[in-house]
């Protein structure tokens, strides 16, 4: 019990995107929902199509940001929207080799087999609970809400109490632009100007305060651990929160079943569990070393009104 709720450790030095270099090497997507009115009538709306989802695409190397409206979520029209994206001569994002995405249904079926026309390698990420291997999109997609639905909340305090304004599309435009242009912190440019160059390197996104990479001392194969469980995920909440009551530290075992070193730039050793947990890499901090074979509760704990309690005195 006492392994199960030891305190997590306050310093994890996850991997960095600096390795990628290349533009349109890999690509990060995502779909976000648009707020709207479920009593609304689309009948009487004859301006255009009511959009409800967004796909949302960025470069890991220049973090180039694009997007395209949609007005559902089926994988046919997601597929025409990344046509509409790389087929467009005006704009800098290709066909990339690799695409990142969840395992979302939108991203399977047409998309798939668009991909697969173009050579694109799709990687499907486990994306819930733990969201490292998807971080860039995730912020992309939350500056994207956070600057075009503050607009629409500005609009609101115009109109009448109780009218809402969906019209996020007439200025979604010009707020990614300005995101374009807006030098970032870790390639010290903006996306627009890092289009233009065969090469970027960007600065690590975290610090590292000990030794990574082939000077990190390694945990062997086949090694019983416990992995950090992350908000949530023990009692499967949908909404990702840890209850004081839930265990810091997976209260199964498990063995390490691959291990990747980052050599060129340094990156943290990632350790891939066996096949029944989740399937993302975990680094040191991220795992407990189980040295020695634990010691179960005894079997009569297990029975109905069997526990021993302490008699009155």
């Amino acid at each position: 019990m006492y392994q199960i709720f030891r305190p997590s450790p306050k310093h994890i030095p996850y991997a960095s995107y600096s390795k990628i270099t290349k533009p349109n090497t890999v690509h990060q997507c995502d779909l976000i929902e648009i707020p709207y009115d479920e009593d609304v009538d689309t009948n009487l709306l004859d301006d255009g199509p009511i959009y409800y989802y967004v796909l949302l695409v960025i470069d890991c190397a220049t973090r180039y940001k694009d997007f395209v409206f949609l007005t559902s979520k089926s994988s046919e029209e997601v597929a025409e929207a990344f046509k509409s994206i790389y087929d467009n001569p005006d704009k800098p994002l290709n066909w990339p080799q690799k695409l990142q995405c969840d395992k979302s249904t939108e991203f399977m079926g047409y998309v798939t087999l668009l991909m697969n026309e173009h050579g694109v390698e799709i990687r499907r990420i486990t994306a819930r609970f733990r969201h490292t291997s998807l971080a860039m999109v995730d912020r992309y997609a939350g500056l994207f809400k956070l600057r075009v639905f503050k607009n629409q909340y500005s609009i609101e305090f115009l109109l009448p109490t109780g009218k809402r304004c969906r019209e996020c599309e007439r200025f979604a435009r010009r707020i990614v632009d300005n995101m374009n242009d807006t030098p970032t912190r870790l390639i010290g440019m903006s996306p627009n100007d890092a289009t233009k160059l065969e090469r970027i390197y960007s600065k690590p996104s975290v610090k590292y305060n000990r030794p990574i990479g082939i000077d990190e001392p390694q945990l062997p194969k086949s090694t019983t651990v416990r992995f950090l469980l992350a908000p949530g995920e023990w009692e499967n909440d949908p909404f990702e929160r840890r209850r004081i009551t839930d265990p810091i530290w997976s209260p199964s075992l498990h063995k390490i079943q691959r291990i990747v070193v980052g050599k060129n730039p340094p990156m943290p050793v990632l350790y891939y569990l066996d096949e029944s947990e989740p399937q993302c890499p975990f680094v040191r901090e991220q795992l407990m070393h189980i040295k020695e074979e634990p010691m179960l509760p005894p079997r009569w704990v297990l029975g109905d009104n069997q526990m021993h309690t302490r008699r009155p005195l």
